[in-house]
């Protein structure tokens, strides 16, 4: 028995190679776009590194058969609500800023930014 048919028999979870596959292109596909963006200058390289990693981690969990797919219909109408409640409190989404990011860092560790 090979590793990945092992980790399955292991985790009692055997999975349609087909849909393993699927998946896999998937993510490669979504490597692909980490690379891309890593290459229009989108991504720095440490960004870049945590998500290849991120997507390497995800990877080993279909190999393994660790996974359980779950439709996500609503996706789209939560995002509106989501932007609807901005609306009515008066709060509007705002690009995140280098700024911000130091303003909250400064707030969560009580010491000026250096």
């Amino acid at each position: 028995m090979d590793e990945q048919g092992q980790g399955q028999a292991e985790a009692g979870t055997a999975k349609d190679p087909g849909e393993q596959e699927s998946l896999a292109r998937d993510l490669a596909a979504e490597l692909a776009d980490i690379f891309a963006q890593y290459v229009r200058g989108d991504l720095d390289f440490a960004e870049t590194s945590f998500a290849t990693f991120d997507v390497l981690q995800d990877l080993h969990v279909v190999a393994t058969g660790a996974y359980e797919l779950v439709e996500d219909d609503d996706t789209s109408e939560d995002e509106d609500e989501d932007e609807d409640e901005d609306e009515a409190d008066g709060k509007t989404a705002e690009p995140y800023s280098d700024e911000t990011a130091a303003e909250q860092q400064e707030d969560l560790s009580g010491e000026p930014a250096r």
